[in-house]
This record gives C-alpha cells, sequence and structure tokens, in this order.
C-alpha cells in the first residue's frame, strides 16, 4: 500500500470513528425507543431471590394505618425501614399526629428513611435534596432522594439507570436504594467513589425475587413477624396484581422487548434492585470506550480490504450489505455475552460506525 493510500484510509478510518462517535453522542439509545442491552436480561440464567429485602405493599393505606403498620414491624427489629412515598400535606389533625408520633418513636432505635427529591434546577450529579414531604414527618426521619433516571421524556418509561449519590460542596447525598444497601451493609460506604455518575441497575429481578408482605394484612394478621430481625424493609406502592398505575415504570425485565407491555416495575421494586445489586457488588463492569473504538477501527480494515478484493462482476452493494449485517449480529452477539458474564460493553457506537463504514465503502465504489 502506497503511503498516499495509507492516510486516505486512515483519514477514512478517522471519519468513521468519530462519526459513530458523535452520532451516538446526539442519537442516544433512548431516543431510538430500545438499547441492545436490555437483551441481556433475556438471556441471563435465573436469578436467585434476596433474603436481605423485604418489600411491604403499603397501597392506599391512610396515615393511621401506616402509624400501626410501622409500629408493629418496629417490634420485630428490622435493620432498616424505608418508606417509598412522599406526604407534601397536612390531612387532619388527629390523622398526622399519630403518623409523626409513630415515625419519631420508631426513629429512637430503628433507621428510618423517607423518599425525598433531588431539586433538579441543577446538574443532576450536583443537584442538591430537596424535602418532599411536610417538615412535621421528617422532623425525626431520615431523607434519601428517591429520583429515578427515566430514558424516555414520556411513556413508556423506562429505568435502565440511577444514580448513587450527589455530591454538594463537602455534603455526600445518597440514593434510597443506595441508603437501604448501606443499612445491609456500611462497609459499602468505603466503596462510594467507585460508583460516581449514573449507573446501570444490574436488575436481580421483579417483586418475586423479594421478600413481599401486604401491609393491609400486616395488621389484619396475629402471625409473628420474629423474621424481620435484621432485615431491610421497603415500604410502597406494589401491588402483585399489578392494578394500580402509581409509581409503575417500565424495565428491561419486561417480557416484549420491541413492543413493550403493561408497566411491569413499581418504584419501589427499582429501588430494592438497586439495593441488592450494591449489597452483593454485582454491578456491571464497565469496559472503556476504547475497546469500542479498536474493534471499529478492526470492522473497518476488514470491510475496506474486502470491498477491495471483490471480484469483477461480484455486486459489490450486496457484499458490503452482507458484511453490515454479519457485523451487526455480531456486535449485539458480543454485547449479550459479555453483559451474562457482568460486562458493560459500550456497542452503540459500534452499530453506528458498522453503518457508516458500509456507507463510505459504498460511496467510494460510486466514485469514478
Amino acid at each position: 500500500m502506497r503511503l498516499s493510500e495509507l492516510l486516505h484510509w486512515i483519514g477514512r478510518l478517522s471519519l468513521v470513528v468519530g462519526g459513530a462517535f458523535l452520532l451516538d453522542f446526539c442519537l442516544p439509545p433512548y431516543m431510538w425507543g430500545w438499547d441492545v442491552h436490555d437483551l441481556i436480561y433475556q438471556r441471563r440464567p435465573p436469578q436467585q431471590p434476596d433474603t436481605h429485602i423485604v418489600i411491604v405493599d403499603i397501597g392506599r393505606m391512610e396515615r393511621p394505618a401506616l402509624a400501626a403498620l410501622i409500629s408493629r414491624l418496629a417490634t420485630a427489629k428490622p435493620a432498616f425501614i424505608g418508606i417509598d412515598a412522599i406526604f407534601p400535606s397536612l390531612l387532619s389533625p388527629e390523622g398526622d399526629s399519630i403518623w409523626q408520633q409513630a415515625l419519631c418513636s420508631t426513629a429512637t432505635h430503628i433507621p428510618l428513611c423517607i423518599a425525598g427529591g433531588l431539586n433538579l434546577h441543577y446538574p443532576l450529579e450536583k443537584a442538591p435534596p430537596q424535602a418532599m414531604s411536610n417538615s412535621l414527618f421528617t422532623r425525626c426521619a431520615e431523607q434519601a432522594y428517591a429520583n429515578l433516571i427515566l430514558h424516555e421524556p414520556y411513556a413508556p418509561k423506562t429505568v435502565r439507570e440511577f444514580l448513587p449519590y450527589t455530591v454538594v460542596g463537602k455534603d455526600t447525598h445518597f440514593s434510597f436504594g443506595l441508603r437501604a444497601a448501606l443499612a445491609i451493609d456500611p462497609s459499602l460506604r468505603a466503596e462510594l467513589p467507585r460508583w460516581k455518575g449514573k449507573c446501570p441497575i444490574n436488575y436481580l429481578g421483579n417483586l418475586e425475587h423479594f421478600y413481599y408482605l401486604s401491609g393491609e394484612e400486616v395488621l389484619r394478621d396475629t402471625l409473628p413477624l420474629e423474621w424481620l430481625k435484621n432485615k431491610t424493609l421497603l415500604l410502597g406502592v406494589a401491588d402483585p396484581l399489578r392494578l394500580s398505575m402509581e409509581d409503575i415504570f417500565f424495565s428491561p425485565l419486561n417480557p416484549h422487548f420491541l413492543r413493550q407491555s403493561f408497566p411491569d416495575m413499581y418504584g419501589v421494586v427499582i429501588h430494592a434492585n438497586i439495593a441488592s445489586m450494591l449489597h452483593h457488588r454485582s454491578t456491571f463492569r464497565h469496559l472503556p470506550a476504547l475497546w469500542t473504538g479498536v474493534l471499529l477501527g478492526l470492522f473497518y480494515a476488514f470491510l475496506s480490504l474486502i470491498a477491495k478484493a471483490l471480484p469483477a462482476g461480484f455486486p459489490r452493494w450486496g457484499g458490503i450489505r452482507l458484511l453490515q449485517v454479519a457485523g451487526l449480529f455480531g456486535a449485539v452477539e458480543l454485547t449479550l455475552r459479555l453483559g451474562t458474564e457482568g460486562y458493560w460493553f459500550v456497542v452503540e457506537p459500534l452499530l453506528w460506525g458498522i453503518l457508516l463504514g458500509g456507507e463510505i465503502e459504498l460511496w467510494r465504489g460510486r466514485k469514478p
């Protein structure tokens, strides 16, 4: 290969790689309506349930009933009680007083947390927390933000990532899922630096992968609750029949990949998945984006050689299209194999580059 040809090829390679990452930046996967990484969960073998976390459905329980519920749950001496709900206004003097007293009484001997939010007038990773509940109810309880990152601005609302914590000045503020994980294993605090920024959620499973209790049945039932000792209890809307549309989202576990069916996961279950993932250190291990660039360079080199070596009379268009299709399937398969082993591979620029590289080779073939 002459020097001039080599320089032209390097120029085309730079265009392919740079264009691929630029397209990925301008048209991220959530704008396509799907993500290759979602298929990892369809390929992965069944997961074992997490026995440390108990989800308690509070449905539409009134505040006096909620007060009785957490008082009864507290008698079992759990390690943590997290309430994925907000109480923004006062409803009745008697009911509010009973609820506030139950919160303060429980918080004296059990870590108790109420969901809060982030002030999204600031960049997400530096957003300060803001109380979502009335100050009467946050007087004794901790707060942790329960914001979930949606990959579609409207419907469907798919949750694929979470933000473990934000740093504002010298203060670190925990997400609801991270706070629950710290209740299970306080040593996680030392590992916070490696979870900086948004992280993909390595989902364990839906509601059936955790212990489940109905709050109303807990109040009606007289069965002992000693088995809840040292468990992490997460209270929120979690109807097994999915009759409630409150706080329910799509997840990558949705059984229908391209056409998502009825929203499949409640917010409290997503927080339970995050807590379980952090506790078991089962976060995805990110592969550097450099891997994507190297693989794209190898593919384009192979594509260029094959396109140049095609015999006279062979349909160039068909040959390049076949190589593109094979490259796309290969990239997806590589992503799924790595994902099932716990590695997060940035595949979207590779997909863009395979398409872009083929178009450049076809354009070169049309030159006189």
